[in-house]
């Protein structure tokens, strides 16, 4: 008998390697670069690294803290089996000259802008998973990159960012935590860098970059710039050079990322207020112009941030002047 809207026929499960197919064919639909699978078991090597960062640099275990909450996917999530991991690149957009060796690119690139062509890739993603039955819960539980490397789509570089051989670390990694046990991929671990290589480590303005994969968040100028407390000391704040919001100055060094960014695809969405993230008129900018104009593009910045934003902008003119001059940039520009 059958009622009304319900077939009595009993359901099959599907073949785990169909639906592992048809979950990296719906990611390329989707828009990604590539689709890897791992299990939902815990990241003991990611705990370890987590755990010696602590002990290599006690004053800033705090900030580590958190990481080591997250080193189980099934935390949050215990119906887990397995990690859908999607690789997202960004290096095909052209970026307008003025933020360029100022603003971080992945921030110019962040997806979840509405105006940012990729912007629907992560929703269209997550139905095509609950399309195919399973349940679903966005984020990895754990290290985005790490999870990327275990599923064999990524390979982690000595800078710490995650790389791809198509596009090297111009990419970001999205994760979905499913219910169903699906074939694994072939872990990537091992590090893509030439041996020997120490260009990243080299080309850190700060000495955050202490060692292969040895990373001081506290001197890092990504973090230097908008979530160190106020002021930065000025040992730190004279090295952090041209960057406003961001670095990439690990990745512009990495031979790895030679001849990858294609800017194929326009950026409109910044060429609208490309004149506006110019140094010079970030270190001038007006309340009015940095809520209407600015705030919209970095929301997740306090809207009372924008006197940092002066202040980053001023030393990147003072540090670009400085270097006119012939003056050593890392002593008073």
């Amino acid at each position: 008998m059958r009622t009304a809207g319900h077939d009595s026929a009993p359901s099959r499960s599907p073949d785990p390697a169909a639906l592992a197919a048809a979950v990296r064919a719906a990611a390329r639909a989707a828009g990604y670069e590539a689709c890897g699978i791992t299990t939902a078991e815990p990241f003991p090597e990611y705990a370890a690294a987590v755990d010696a960062l602590g002990r290599a640099f006690p004053r800033t275990a705090p900030l580590y803290a958190p990481f080591r909450d997250r080193t189980d996917p099934r935390r949050g999530a215990p119906w887990a089996q397995a990690l859908v991991v999607a690789v997202r690149r960004y290096s095909k957009y052209r970026l307008p000259p003025g933020p360029a060796g100022h603003i971080g690119r992945n921030y110019l690139c962040d997806r979840r802008l509405p105006a940012c062509p990729d912007h629907a890739m992560t929703a269209r993603l997550t139905a095509a998973l609950r399309a195919l039955g399973l349940r679903v819960k966005r984020g990895s539980g754990t290290s985005d990159r790490w999870a990327a490397a275990r599923a064999g789509v990524a390979r982690l570089g000595l800078n710490t960012f995650a790389l791809t051989p198509a596009s090297g670390s111009w990419i970001n990694i999205e994760c979905w935590r499913v219910n169903a046990a699906l074939p694994p991929d072939p872990p990537t671990l091992d590090p893509p860098c030439p041996p020997g290589c120490r260009r990243c480590i080299e080309a850190c303005p700060t000495g955050a970059l202490r060692a292969p994969r040895v990373l001081r968040m506290d001197r890092c100028v990504a973090w230097l710039t908008y979530h160190a407390p106020w002021p930065v000391a000025p040992s730190l704040w004279r090295r952090m050079g041209p960057w406003i919001y961001g670095c990439d100055a690990c990745q512009d060094a990495c031979p790895l990322n030679r001849g990858v960014w294609t800017e194929s695809e326009p950026a409109p969405w910044l060429e609208a207020v490309a004149a506006l993230l110019r140094p010079e008129a970030l270190a001038e900018l007006t309340d009015a112009d940095y809520r209407r104009k600015i705030h919209p593009l970095f929301w997740y910045i306090p809207e009372d941030g924008v006197e940092r934003w002066r202040a980053n902008a001023r030393r990147a003119l003072a540090y670009a002047a400085a270097r006119g001059r012939g003056k050593p940039t890392t002593d008073g520009a």
